[in-house]
């Protein structure tokens, strides 16, 4: 089972029309920031401070390959700084992981100023090597997007937000858990303006998608798509946005692959059209069939373009070809001005073709198999019967993006105001005990 890969960053490009924070989300509760009770709280001091970098670099293997330059893509007449390394012995914010077992896993991270480094633990998140790539760039204007395919396999590109496009446009990939790491051609940018990388995801050693965030307007996100078949060495543009219009339409909120021609991409529209953004591809990516997603049985028009509501799909998972769970989130908008929040859980035993729902507490989701996962938020709810009945572990006071790797053992990279924390949980996330994380050699 693989799951849609979150970035930390919100999409915020220039003349962005896409949907604003919820109610729901701007009503949050005050965050208090207590002692070093993990359970409610994070620490009261930032996990790390600007140190002076070590200068050392992974190796860079030179592609097998002669690159082949995009026509208006050309590298740098002078290589730029790479992005350095934090310090042996330096504290460090994790904004993100993924575990792959209880000591092994994968991280970004950094400092308060340069949060996209890429770390490794080989003991559970206490300890971190920093094996960012040797990416040319100035530190704190590149985001990272990132894939982890194994404890050893990964593939990391940097891109800007509101920024120019970087100048050195590649995809590093390392099978060696970033010891060494490999540079991809550069990327065909010829043509465009904007560069955002949001998603990358692998099925397998060779088979890759990356999906870029290129322009925003009249309730457009457009993107493009480009592929790999041969590791990330190459990559072509498999979709754009000046000869597709296919999937340009509304946010993009997930990119999931089963194999080398099954895909799933979901979105909201924020209300500006009904129902839920949910496609599919049979053939690679190169063409998308819209998914009409079925209304909720307890509210039977919500999907009606006539309903004052805005749905979105996120957090799709696939446990086999058959079986998925997607979650899908409503604002419904009252005459009064106000807003509702509903929230459901849609389930699939036939690969997609046709889906089932229900209500569940909110907030993002995650299993770990058909029958236990978490809606996730500061009420933190388990469920163990495939969504039919939820419980309340813990209520925190801060916010968190979670890693579960089974009903038990789970991490989360916690936040409130500038203040992180990596904590652990060992029942489910009934407590969390806070690790400090440093890094090592």
């Amino acid at each position: 089972m693989r799951k849609i890969i979150i970035i930390f960053a919100i999409i915020l490009l220039t003349g962005c029309d896409l949907p604003q924070q919820s109610a729901e989300q701007a009503a949050r509760p005050t965050i208090i920031l207590p002692t070093r009770d993990v359970d409610e709280a994070i620490p009261t001091t930032l996990l790390a401070s600007t140190e002076e970098a070590i200068s050392a670099t992974p190796e860079v293997l030179t592609p097998a390959t002669q690159a082949l330059v995009p026509t208006e893509t050309v590298p740098p007449t002078e290589t730029p700084p790479t992005l350095a390394h934090l310090a042996t012995g330096q504290e460090v914010i994790i904004i993100r992981l993924e575990m792959f077992d209880p000591l092994h896993g994968w991280a970004l991270g950094g400092d308060s100023a340069h949060p996209d480094n890429i770390f490794t633990t080989a003991d559970g998140g206490n300890t971190w090597r920093d094996v960012t790539p040797p990416q040319p760039g100035e530190p704190g204007t590149l985001h990272a997007a990132a894939f982890f395919l194994t404890p050893n396999m990964a593939w990391v590109t940097y891109s800007t937000l509101n920024g120019p496009i970087p100048p050195y446009p590649v995809v590093w990939n390392t099978v060696d858990g970033g010891l060494t790491w490999q540079p991809s051609q550069l990327l065909d940018l010829s043509g465009l303006e904007q560069f955002y990388a949001s998603h990358l995801y692998f099925v397998d050693e060779n088979n890759g998608w990356l999906l870029t965030h290129v322009g925003v307007g009249m309730s457009h996100d457009y993107v493009t798509l480009f592929r790999t078949q041969d590791g990330g060495l190459s990559w072509w543009r498999l979709l754009d946005p000046y000869t597709d219009g296919q999937i340009q339409a509304c946010q993009k909120t997930g990119l999931l692959f089963l194999d080398a021609q099954n895909g799933w991409l979901t979105g909201d529209c924020g209300g500006v059209m009904a129902g839920v953004f949910l496609n599919r591809t049979y053939d690679g990516g190169v063409t998308w069939i819209y998914i009409d997603l079925p209304a909720p049985a307890d509210d039977p028009l919500l999907f009606d373009v006539n309903t004052p509501a805005a749905c979105g799909g996120y957090d799709l998972y696939f446990f086999d070809p058959a079986h998925a769970v997607l979650g899908v989130r409503c604002t419904l908008y009252l005459t009064s001005g106000d807003a509702t929040f509903a929230n459901y859980l849609y389930t699939t035993s036939d690969g997609g073709v046709s889906w089932q729902s229900t209500s569940y507490p909110g907030g993002a989701l995650q299993f770990v198999s058909p029958q236990t996962g978490w809606a996730l938020s500061r009420e933190i709810y388990q469920t163990n019967d495939g969504g039919a009945s939820w419980s309340l572990l813990n209520t925190v006071h801060w916010d968190a993006l979670f890693d579960f790797i089974d009903p038990q053992v789970g991490w989360a990279a916690s936040y409130a105001d500038t203040e992180h924390a990596l904590v652990q949980t060992s029942n489910g996330g009934g407590h969390w005990t806070m690790l400090e994380p440093v890094v090592v050699p």
